[in-house]
């Protein structure tokens, strides 16, 4: 009896794929709110990362924002409660530095991947 665990020796296996690290956002759990008033926004979409290595912009002047994890799909941010009336955008951001095996870091080493970008208004 064979072991099922086992890979056979004519499996032909793929080499050299490396799976997509670049964060897309699909769409915004709330995509306006009042300045200055606490606002969690909910980021639904793909490819976000745990560990610190995902982030979020929020316009040009509010950068490295952390997130919450909840999956690769999504994540949270608090909007700055500083941050004047207008409309920003929102980018996800994820780097690579440190978080994988060394192979990896050679390939990505401290390379940052931009998501698409969502406008978000505050009033």
């Amino acid at each position: 009896m064979s072991n099922p665990y086992t890979t056979p020796k004519n499996c032909k296996l793929s080499k050299g794929f490396l799976p997509s690290f670049t964060p897309e956002i699909y769409s915004l759990s709330v995509d306006f709110s009042a300045a200055g008033a606490y606002s969690n926004v909910l980021i639904f979409g793909k490819n976000f990362l745990t560990n610190g290595t995902t982030y979020v912009n929020f316009g040009t002047n509010y950068t490295n924002i952390p997130v919450s994890y909840y999956g690769s799909n999504n994540i949270s941010f608090v909007v700055p409660s500083n941050a004047l009336p207008g409309v920003y955008d929102v980018i996800v951001v994820n780097n690579y530095t440190s978080n994988f095996g060394s192979s990896i870091n050679n390939f990505y080493n401290s390379n940052l991947n931009y998501s698409n970008s969502v406008p978000y208004t505050l009033t």
